[in-house]
């Protein structure tokens, strides 16, 4: 049975690099949830699998701070058009809630991403 996505995801452009053990890979990040993202791997990259233990770094960098989102994950699949889509399995609070600041900002309703953050939370 097919499980269907019950949190909102919002586009969010911005690159990311992806660990898997010793080896480093740069992508693309499409879209965003409070539990995954899908992003897109530099052309030619094959080397992730569903299955596969992820850690992903993404930089907020700005013009006055340094963030990042750290999370680990597994790769859910790998797609023809080079992407990966991968479930969060461990995020820090520090990061959950840059994402959950990312998530509120970029999809236009405040409430319902707070609710989604407060049930995220109670799990």
């Amino acid at each position: 049975m097919e499980e269907k996505r019950k949190l909102t995801r919002v586009l969010f452009h911005i690159h990311a690099q992806i660990n898997k053990g010793t080896q480093a890979f740069i992508g693309r990040v499409d879209n965003v949830s409070l539990k995954g993202l899908h992003i897109h791997m530099n052309e030619g990259m094959t080397e992730l699998h569903p299955g596969d233990q992820v850690e992903i770094t993404i930089d907020l960098t700005g013009n006055s701070s340094d963030l990042k989102v750290q999370v680990e994950g597994e790769v859910l699949r790998w797609e023809e058009n080079g992407a990966i889509a991968v479930k969060f399995s461990h995020i820090d609070l520090d990061s959950f809630v840059h994402l959950k600041n990312i998530m509120a900002y970029n999809s236009g309703d405040y409430d319902k991403i707070m609710d989604e953050f407060m049930d995220s939370i109670q799990e």
